[in-house]
């Protein structure tokens, strides 16, 4: 009944980066199969990056903006869709995670360096990148945020503080977003999420529902191709939990997977 701290949040977040095989569907989840690979297809034109609870800390409280070498340096890591010069022939998506906690929208003056994330509560935020080719060649990028809580509304302007500070900086690395004001831009939709019944389990929703997002990411059999869309994501959600024993069951389950993992 204990919450997850960051570092749980990480070595997850970490596992769906590097082993996105560990999100299987239904049939090999009863048959306990780990080459599960086959059954989701393969990737899609989303390219899916989980970032580390701390990095996002450090962007809200420590990140020097006007130091241009930290923020290239910072961005570099990302390996977000080309900037304008690049050739771009087809829709492309950067899909990025984000584990948000209410401390993320704590000032400055109250965030204590070296220290675990101080706050109560987490939730996910999904940032897509789209971007396409115009007629002149010139590659804009179409950001779209969306926030999954369990506790609805409850993270709400923590997720916004972030996603405004995201866009801060993609507009160092895309030159067609600089002259955007951020904060006329930036929109966070509020997705339908299933909502926890206790007061521990914030975090495990959380990793849930970035494992289900990451089915549909691979999902190229879908008429959405992965897209973000109100049916789509209830699709997902819906066959997850059933994968997971349902929501009954699923916060549980997921634990002892995280658990297995870590021994």
């Amino acid at each position: 009944n204990s919450w997850l701290n960051s570092d749980l949040i990480h070595f997850h977040f970490l596992r769906l980066q590097n082993e996105p095989n560990l999100v299987v569907g239904s049939d090999d989840v009863k048959s306990g199969k780990e080459d599960a690979a086959d059954s989701r297809g393969e990737y899609s034109n989303i390219d899916c990056l989980f970032l580390d609870p701390t990095v996002i800390s450090f962007i809200m409280h420590q990140l020097d903006e006007s130091d241009e070498d930290e923020v290239s340096s910072l961005i570099s890591a990302w390996n977000l869709s080309p900037p304008n010069d690049a050739d771009v022939t087809q829709q492309n998506i950067k899909r990025i995670f984000l584990p948000i906690n209410d401390e993320h929208q704590s000032s400055r003056m109250n965030y204590t360096p070296g220290q675990h994330a101080g706050g109560s509560h987490w939730s996910l935020l999904v940032i897509d990148i789209i971007t396409t080719t115009s007629k002149n060649n010139e590659t804009k990028p179409k950001i779209q945020f969306y926030s999954f809580d369990s506790h609805h509304g409850y993270n709400i302007f923590a997720a916004k503080a972030v996603a405004n500070k995201m866009y801060s900086l993609f507009q160092h690395h895309y030159s067609s977003l600089q002259k955007d004001d951020a904060i006329t831009r930036v929109n966070v939709i509020e997705c339908q999420a299933l909502q926890q019944n206790n007061g521990y389990d914030c975090g495990v929703y959380t990793l849930g529902f970035a494992e289900a997002l990451l089915r549909l990411s691979n999902d190229k059999s879908g008429s959405n191709n992965g897209l973000l869309d109100e049916k789509a994501i209830e699709a997902a959600f819906t066959s997850y939990m059933n994968d997971m024993g349902g929501q009954i069951h699923f916060a549980s389950n997921l634990r002892r997977r995280i658990g297995d993992d870590i021994r």
